[in-house]
C-alpha cells in the first residue's frame, strides 16, 4: 500500500466519523421542529389500532352468543318438528283405530241381526209346522213334534271369530280334532291360532300317534307357546319336532322315559325363550345341566325333582356364566345326590330366588341355610320335608326369614324309593304312604312370622 492511499483512506474515514457523530448529535441537540405532529399521528395509529382490536374482540364474542343461539334455536325447532309428527301419528292411529272398531261393530251387528232374522224365520217355520203336523196328526206329542222337519237353518261358523275361539278353548285337544272331522267348515273353525298356543298331549298319550303329533307341531310351529309331554313314551324324531318350535315359553317333558340329553340339545337350540321348564324323573345328565345356561337365558321355573343323574357339577352350571340367574322357582325334591357345596354356589349367583323345593335331599346340612340367608333374599318359601341333617333349632331360626317353610326331621318314607342316606330300596308292590309317615310331618312344620302353627 503506498503512503498515498493511506492518507486517502484515513481522510474518507475521518469524514465519515465526523459525519456520523455530527449527525447523531444534531438530532439529539437540535429538537425536531414537527415532533407533536409525529406524536399525534403515532396517538392516532395507536388508538385506530386499539379500536380494531376491541371491535374484533366484540365481534367474536358477538359471534359465540349468535351461534349458540342458532344452535338452540334450532334444537328447539327439532323438538317441536318430533312432537308435532308424534301428535299426528297418533291422531292417526287413533282415527285408524276408531275406523276399524267401527267397522268390526258393523260388521258383528250386521251378523247378530243376521242371526236374529234366521231365528225369527225358523221359529215362524217351526209353529207354522207345528200347526200342520197338529192339524194333520193330534195324535203326535209335542216332544215328537219339536224334532219333526229339517235342522235349523243357524251355523255356529257364522258367528264371530272370537266367539268361536270362546267355544273351542273349553274343549281338550281330542275333542278339538274329533270337531275337525264333523264337516269342512267346522274344519275351518278350529284352524284359529289361538287354540293351539297351548297343547297338552298328556291327555291324549295313549291314543295319538307319534306321526300326528309331529304334524301338529310342524304345522303350528310359530303359535305354540306351551306344551305338555307328561307321561309320554314317544320316539326321539318325535320330541326332536319340538326344537321347531321357535316361540315356545312352556314345556312340561316330565315322565318321559325317552328324553336322554341329545335330544335336549335339540330342544334347547331350538326353544331359546322358554321360561317354564320341567324335567322331573327323568334320566338327565350333566351335559343337559350344561345346555341350560347356555340357551335359556331367561328361564324362571325349573323342575328337576327325582333326576338322580346329575351330580353337584351339574347343578353348579347353572350359576357359572351367564346362568340362569333369573331363576324364581326352583324344585329338586328327590334329588338325594346334591350336598352343600352346590347349593352354596347356587345361592350366591340365583339372587332373585322365590320358591325353592329341597325335599328328600337327605345330604344337606344347615350349612345351606345359612348360605340362602346370604344369598337369596328373596326367597319367600322353602320346603325342606325328610332331610334328616337340617336341625329344628336351623329351621326355627331360617322360618323369620321366609313367609312359608315346611320341615322334618324324618326319614324318607318307603314309598319314596332311597333310604334315610339315598340308597334305593327294593321294590314294594302297592307301596303307598302310611298314616304313620304323614303324620310326623303334620307336627314339624314350621311357619314363618306370619302364620301360626295349628
Amino acid at each position: 500500500v503506498t503512503p498515498e492511499l493511506m492518507i486517502k483512506a484515513c481522510t474518507f474515514h475521518t469524514k465519515n466519523l465526523v459525519k456520523t457523530h455530527f449527525c447523531t448529535w444534531r438530532d439529539i441537540a437540535i429538537p425536531h421542529v414537527n415532533e407533536d405532529e409525529i406524536l399525534a399521528e403515532k396517538m392516532e395509529k395507536a388508538i385506530t389500532h386499539y379500536n380494531y382490536k376491541l371491535q374484533k374482540s366484540s365481534f367474536h364474542y358477538w359471534h359465540s352468543l349468535a351461534e349458540n343461539q342458532r344452535r338452540k334455536l334450532k334444537e328447539v325447532l327439532w323438538r317441536i318438528q318430533q312432537m308435532l309428527y308424534c301428535h299426528k301419528l297418533k291422531v292417526v292411529l287413533t282415527n285408524w283405530r276408531d275406523k276399524a272398531r267401527s267397522k268390526t261393530k258393523m260388521r258383528e251387528d250386521e251378523l247378530i241381526l243376521k242371526h236374529e232374522r234366521q231365528l225369527k224365520r225358523w221359529k215362524s217355520k217351526l209353529k207354522f209346522r207345528v200347526t200342520t203336523e197338529e192339524t194333520s196328526s193330534p195324535e203326535l206329542s209335542s216332544s215328537e213334534i219339536s224334532f219333526v222337519g229339517d235342522l235349523p237353518e243357524c251355523d255356529i261358523s257364522l258367528l264371530p271369530e272370537k266367539a268361536i275361539s270362546q267355544i273351542f278353548l273349553y274343549l281338550s285337544l281330542r275333542d278339538i280334532v274329533i270337531c275337525g272331522q264333523v264337516c269342512h267348515a267346522w274344519m275351518l273353525m278350529i284352524q284359529t291360532r289361538s287354540l293351539w298356543n297351548t297343547i297338552d298331549f298328556s291327555m291324549v298319550k295313549n291314543i295319538i300317534a307319534d306321526k300326528d303329533i309331529v304334524t301338529t307341531l310342524h304345522r303350528w310351529r310359530l303359535n305354540v307357546l306351551r306344551l305338555n309331554f307328561r307321561g309320554c313314551i314317544l320316539r326321539p324324531r318325535t320330541l326332536r319336532s319340538i326344537g321347531h318350535c321357535r316361540n315356545l315359553q312352556e314345556l312340561n317333558v316330565s315322565d318321559c322315559s325317552t328324553l336322554t340329553d341329545e335330544l335336549m340339545r335339540y330342544i334347547s337350540e331350538g326353544c331359546p325363550g322358554v321360561l317354564y321348564l320341567n324335567l322331573s324323573n327323568t334320566t338327565i345328565t350333566n351335559r343337559t345341566m350344561r345346555l341350560l345356561p347356555r340357551h335359556f337365558y331367561n328361564l324362571q321355573n325349573l323342575s328337576l325333582a327325582y333326576c338322580r343323574k346329575f351330580t353337584d357339577k351339574g347343578l353348579q352350571y347353572l350359576s357359572l356364566g351367564n346362568g340362569c340367574h333369573k331363576l324364581i322357582c326352583l324344585d329338586l325334591s328327590g334329588c338325594t345326590q346334591i350336598t352343600d357345596a352346590a347349593m352354596e354356589m347356587l345361592s350366591a349367583k340365583c339372587h332373585y330366588l322365590h320358591i325353592l323345593d329341597v325335599s328328600g335331599c337327605v345330604l344337606l346340612t344347615d350349612q345351606i341355610l345359612a348360605d340362602l340367608r346370604m344369598g337369596c333374599r328373596q326367597l319367600r318359601s322353602l320346603k325342606m320335608l325328610y332331610c334328616r341333617l337340617i336341625s329344628r333349632e336351623a329351621a326355627k331360626k331360617m322360618a323369620a326369614a321366609v313367609q312359608r317353610q315346611e320341615h322334618s326331621c324324618n326319614d324318607p318314607p318307603r314309598w319314596f324309593g332311597y333310604d334315610y342316606e339315598g340308597k334305593p330300596l327294593a321294590k314294594h308292590h302297592g307301596a303307598t304312604p302310611h298314616k304313620e309317615d304323614l303324620e310326623p310331618i303334620v307336627r314339624d312344620l314350621t311357619y314363618g312370622s306370619e302364620e301360626e302353627a295349628v
